[in-house]
């Protein structure tokens, strides 16, 4: 069951302001949407095949090559080879 200190806690990293109305209306529907997560787990799967490793092959290939733009082109946010962005969430 979902509890309204998760859906406050999804809020505030989503960075929206919930009302205690819809807190509770949330909490309700994210627990309806686990409960059927909770009924896929019954279902006998058998023996399916995953034919992951089939649509590869029908695929394209893989082919790596150079990239024609640099990565100093790329992005102003390059810091040696890794890219370092603005904190966009605050913690508390």
């Amino acid at each position: 069951m979902f509890k309204p200190e998760d859906v406050r806690k999804i809020a505030a990293l989503s960075s929206l302001e919930l009302s205690d109305e819809e807190v509770g209306k949330f909490a309700e529907q994210f627990t309806v949407i686990l409960k059927y997560f909770e009924k896929l787990k019954e279902v006998d799967i058998g023996e399916l095949v995953d034919d992951d490793d089939q649509r590869q092959v029908n695929g394209r290939d893989d082919i790596c090559t150079d990239s024609e733009v640099s990565p100093d082109q790329f992005s102003p946010y390059l810091d040696g080879k890794f890219f370092k962005v603005p904190r966009v969430i605050e913690q508390n």
